[in-house]
């Protein structure tokens, strides 16, 4: 096979524990911010300092060693919050073992993943204090059989006037108590959070994957997986110290969770979104310098941009501008961030990277945001791998790719030994985790006796050593000639069609046992009318007409094999996991299940509105 290797770009620190990394921060980087966040829109901002964040980790982590539950499984589960990471980072200083929990999770999922996990303490999120209440009332009742023994509420005001807090529980805590309770150990002597020996290879977190709580893999990583993966970010990947970066990933997903370790590290301080409604006032109120997202969150920022320039008679001169900025590049004068100042005043002046992940993006985002000055990058990788495999780079920006893989990591394509052809990614290095939680046949199905960690993720690698991620082994589409198609691939020519927000492709059989492509498009009625030449809103059949022009024209970029040959429309969000990638099978199943109860099939709902079914 051809191997490729990652080369460092920066110059980092590496270190043997998460432990080290914070105590580290924690000296240099004492005075500056590592959080801004406010409890409520409505409220003043809050600052809190690297000195106090690792006053906060070694109280609680001392806290945790004293107590009966050291080394045992305790979780994180919530909203993105200061405390969270306080939560998390005590835990996995204090050489326990971290089980970070989705925070959409449902009360009967959750408790699963509780049961499963053998978790002791939760620590939780005030917005999820009722369920909290009702999971401790229903375990005195014996319905649900877990063993935590501890309810411990991120910050007690948060909870409201709405709910009472359970005084008369002991098993409910304030962190803040125990927090008190750790100082006044280490305040007289207590070291033991510093010194307490840990060992880098043993599993210390468990973070089970998106998926039905029964489909679910726990992975299982180490400090030495975590820390490796942030020593190659950081040779990949420039922070500055008491630079902003934007916190609006989940903080239990692994690329937010991992990126924020590189990002303490390097003395960056989080800014915790205020909510999706506030995305853009808290980019430029807060003057970030750079983000970690998913495509959707860009995706409407740039929709956002391209309307207020439209409103303002300025695209004319903005699309003579980007080929003479491009063109100055060539010669070592950069102007984009002067030029294009007024768009990028709107995004706070000072972001200068984003770090795109979970998903592709259409090439014209990228472009656009590189063409003002941004530095937009795409990264790849899995939970399995802690997570990032390959990034771009400002040294390397291949479109369409992922970049090359970082330093100490190492990529092929299985059974290819030359460029640019497609099968299996696979990687090898220290990242990639020890197995799966309770399931050594999962865990030898994805790690071979070579080592090497076998993605799912199909795709190819071209002659510059880029990885050219095509679609998912599961989601691949077999047709009936035996031809195979990516849904991602086709989803990217339909999402070129303005007005389409969203594109889910699948494989349906039809009524001849034969496999046709399908696809549901999520639309915007006032895009498509505007296409139209029309005020207000399109028709249903105004829609219809121009969208068969559009999938045909989309059609005529394929090889037949690969056309759409029925689709749907919808202005229902389709259904997807907590960092906004779309649920395939759940997806599949609803669209079939409403066909199943109107008594039709995709072929009679060819071109209408899915929405109309009951």
């Amino acid at each position: 096979m051809r191997e490729i290797k990652g080369t460092a770009l920066y110059e980092a620190d590496r270190f043997e524990t998460i432990r080290d990394l914070i105590l580290a921060a924690g000296e240099r980087h004492a005075e500056l911010d590592v959080a801004i966040f406010r409890r409520k829109p409505t409220l003043p901002e809050e600052h809190r300092t690297f000195a106090q964040f690792v006053s906060d980790v070694k109280a609680l982590g001392t806290y945790i060693i004293d107590s009966q539950y050291f080394g045992d499984k305790l979780a994180v589960v919530g909203e993105n919050c200061y405390e969270w990471f306080v939560s998390y980072s005590a835990i996995l200083g204090s050489n326990s073992i971290g089980v970070p929990l989705d925070r959409a999770l449902p009360e009967g999922e959750l408790v699963k993943l509780l049961e499963r996990s053998g978790t002791k303490v939760l620590f939780y999120h005030p917005k999820h204090h009722e369920m909290m209440v009702n999971i401790a009332a229903k375990m005195l009742t014996k319905e649900y059989d877990i063993v935590v023994e501890k309810f411990v509420c991120m910050y007690v005001e948060g909870i409201g006037s709405k709910f009472e807090w359970p005084s008369d529980d002991d098993r409910f805590v304030n962190i803040y108590d125990m927090i008190a309770e750790g100082k006044k150990l280490v305040d007289n002597g207590d070291d033991r959070f510093a010194t307490n020996p840990i060992d880098p290879e043993e599993v210390r977190i468990i973070l089970f994957t998106s998926g039905t709580t029964s489909a679910s893999k726990g992975v299982m990583l180490t400090n030495k997986n975590i820390c490796s993966n942030v020593f190659a970010i950081s040779q990949t990947l420039y922070a500055g110290r008491g630079e902003r970066y934007f916190s609006i990933l989940p903080l239990h997903h692994t690329f937010e969770n991992t990126c924020d370790f590189f990002l303490i590290s390097r003395g960056s301080c989080a800014c915790f979104s205020d909510g999706l409604r506030y995305i853009v006032k808290n980019v430029s109120e807060w003057h970030i310098d750079f983000c970690i997202s998913v495509p959707l969150l860009f995706e409407n920022i740039y929709e956002k941009i391209m309307e207020g320039i439209e409103q303002s008679g300025k695209k004319k001169m903005i699309d003579i501008m980007i080929p003479v900025t491009k063109f100055l590049r060539h010669f070592g004068l950069d102007l984009r961030r002067a030029v294009f100042a007024d768009i990028l005043k709107k995004l706070g002046g000072n972001l200068r990277m984003v770090v795109i992940g979970g998903a592709g993006i259409d090439k014209k985002y990228v472009e656009f945001f590189n063409n003002i000055g941004i530095d937009f990058l795409m990264g790849y990788g899995l939970t399995e791998t802690s997570p990032v495999i390959a990034t771009t780079t400002k040294a390397v920006n291949v479109y369409g790719s992922v970049g090359r893989p970082m330093v100490g990591i190492t990529a092929a394509i299985d059974g290819a030994d030359k460029a640019n052809v497609i099968g299996e990614i696979l990687t090898k290095s220290d990242c990639v985790m020890k197995g799966y939680y309770h399931n050594d046949e999962a865990t030898k199905e994805v790690i071979d006796e070579n080592g090497w960690f076998h993605t799912g993720d199909m795709g190819f690698i071209d002659k510059k050593g880029c990885i050219h991620v095509t679609g998912r082994v599961k989601s691949m589409i077999v047709l009936t000639n035996g031809k195979k198609a990516f849904p991602e691939e086709i989803e990217s020519l339909l999402l070129d069609i303005p007005g389409v927000k969203e594109a889910f492709v699948w494989g349906n059989k039809n009524e001849r046992e034969a496999i046709d492509i399908c696809a549901k498009l999520l639309i915007d009625r006032k895009v498509i009318a505007k296409q139209l030449g029309n005020p207000g809103e399109a028709s249903d059949d105004e829609i219809t007409a121009y969208l068969n022009d559009k999938v045909r024209d989309a059609n005529h970029q394929m090889p037949s094999y690969k056309i759409v040959r029925n689709y749907v429309f919808s202005e229902q969000d389709m259904i997807k996991t907590t960092t906004l990638k779309i649920k395939r099978p759940k997806e599949q199943e609803a669209i079939e299940g409403a066909l199943a109860r109107n008594d039709t099939n995709m072929r009679e709902m060819n071109a209408c509105n899915l929405d109309k079914l009951t």
